[in-house]
């Protein structure tokens, strides 16, 4: 008979009950110590998702896709390192009932948290100027270098064929093939936040710089076995300066190799103490000198010598620096800017890389090789053409310009 009640007392024709869509989140509300890198994932089982939405505590989303019917953010996406997220998801089961869930979780606090800058930024620099990404400390493994090197964002106008190249575990440099072109202007993003760079130590914070090159591409020649430094602007030489450099000695013999300036300043102490010797050795110097010009992190700068002018053209007697006459270091100080070139010719000792900016000790092809995304072979090493030598720089000063980055000893040589 049509209505009739089984004999268990349930009504034979009502339709079985759909169960409702749960939510599961791989990790527990509430959650600690979520990693950045943690891959995350919802999703519906007994239905489908309708929606996920990811934010940290400043609204900003975290985008993701439903895949295979699970959602999941990028593969390459990191989270914000001491943050705490909310995350809420709605799903509907067969029927389209809906149902909603919401957990929030903070990630880790690293035991170090790891510090970079972005340089340079806000200047006008020479065509020999990298964009530089600089680590307080080593980003430890080629695999955290490479996670590093391909978040990086380099726009540069006109484009130029360049590379991303580890200079060593904590410099990171854009160089193009050649130098600048003249009137360039480069923009570099560095979304790095929630990357690892050593054991439970990972960069918080996005950063990123913008500069311009010169309208003019300045490239100095010192030929250092025939005394003398040219000076040409956009191909043409514009003067010639007679110069003393460092004596040839083991310690104090100038180093070829193609240098940068990295800092000015018109007034400089050059001491003999950041070289480690002591008051009343033979070698110990302090000296006041004006316009000075620093090429290496080894202590090598172009400045005014007075005391040298007799040698000047003749013979290398300084401790290392290019000696100029006082109008002529007036002169090249006021025409040259942080990051132009200066080519070192005629010297057996050589510029290692760590020396100072030495982006341009190695070939374009070298320089590609010493990025860590660069497929590795045995001939191609990164290793300069030629072999060079290291250190670092400063002294008291009244004035500078933004600097390149250095090792973490200070060396000055007059």
């Amino acid at each position: 008979m049509p209505g009739a009640i089984g004999a268990g007392g349930e009504d034979e024709n009502a339709s079985p009950t759909v169960p409702s869509a749960e939510l599961a989140f791989s990790v527990e509300d509430g959650g600690k110590g979520v990693k950045p890198d943690e891959r995350l994932t919802v999703q519906a089982r007994q239905g489908d998702l309708v929606s996920v939405r990811l934010q940290d505590p400043k609204g900003t989303v975290i985008p993701g896709k439903v895949s295979d019917g699970v959602w999941s953010p990028s593969a390459d996406m990191r989270l914000k390192p001491s943050t705490t997220y909310t995350w809420k998801a709605t799903a509907k089961n067969a029927e389209g009932a809906t149902s909603q869930q919401s957990v929030s979780f903070s990630t880790l606090d690293p035991g170090v948290k790891a510090t970079y800058t972005v340089t340079p930024d806000g200047s006008t620099v020479g065509v020999g100027m990298p964009a530089m990404v600089t680590f307080d400390s080593a980003v430890t493994t080629p695999e955290m270098r490479a996670e590093v090197e391909k978040r990086m964002k380099i726009k540069v106008v006109p484009a130029q064929k360049g590379s991303w190249g580890w200079l060593d575990e904590r410099q990171l440099m854009w160089r193009p093939d050649s130098y600048w072109k003249p009137n360039t202007k480069v923009t570099v993003s560095a979304p790095l936040t929630g990357v690892a760079t050593g054991p439970d130590k990972y960069i918080v914070q996005d950063k990123g710089g913008t500069f311009t090159v010169a309208k003019r591409a300045r490239i100095m020649k010192v030929d250092l076995a025939g005394h003398t430094m040219s000076v040409s602007d956009n191909g043409k030489r514009v003067a010639s300066y007679p110069i003393s450099a460092g004596k040839p000695t083991a310690d104090w013999e100038t180093r070829s190799g193609t240098k940068v300036i990295t800092e000015k300043h018109e007034d400089y102490v050059m001491d003999a103490g950041t070289l480690g010797l002591k008051e009343g050795d033979a070698n110990y110097y302090r000296t006041e000198v004006r316009y000075a010009m620093r090429v290496t992190n080894t202590g090598e700068f172009l400045h005014a010598a007075p005391w040298s002018v007799w040698a000047q053209g003749r013979r290398n007697v300084s401790h290392g620096c290019v000696n100029l006459g006082p109008g002529a270091a007036a002169d090249v100080f006021r025409g040259s800017i942080i990051g132009d070139v200066v080519e070192f010719t005629g010297s057996s000792r050589r510029m290692k890389p760590g020396d100072g900016l030495s982006v341009w000790l190695f070939s374009a092809d070298e320089w590609h090789a010493r990025s860590a995304l660069a497929k590795k072979t045995s001939s191609s090493t990164g290793s300069p053409t030629s072999k060079k030598s290291s250190t670092s720089s400063s002294s008291s000063s009244t004035s500078s310009a933004p600097a390149a980055p250095s090792p973490s000893t200070s060396t000055t040589t007059p």
